[in-house]
């Protein structure tokens, strides 16, 4: 019996369609189905990020820098720490 085709990556299980399933869950790996599309989309959201930083943080009203401080804290333990952690 030959296998079924799945639009899922083997690796993250990513579909690929744009504005679907989240770039940060790719692995980046020799087998991923959707590699470069995820990778083009993490780079878009990085120029975007640093754009932001450069542009409009520094208009913001202390409260709400305040907020984005403790918003970018938790996503960098997320990231750096409880992921980190489990590699």
């Amino acid at each position: 019996m030959s296998e079924e085709y799945s639009p899922y990556c083997p690796i993250c299980e990513g579909c690929g369609e744009d504005g679907c399933c989240s770039a940060m869950h790719c692995q980046q790996h020799p087998d991923g189905s959707y590699c470069q599309t995820y990778l083009q989309d993490l780079k878009h959201a990085y120029l975007m990020n640093d754009w932001w930083y450069k542009n409009v943080y520094d208009t913001l009203s202390p409260e709400l820098k305040e907020q984005c401080d403790a918003e970018f804290d938790k996503a960098y333990d997320h990231c750096y720490k409880e992921l980190g952690s489990s590699e």
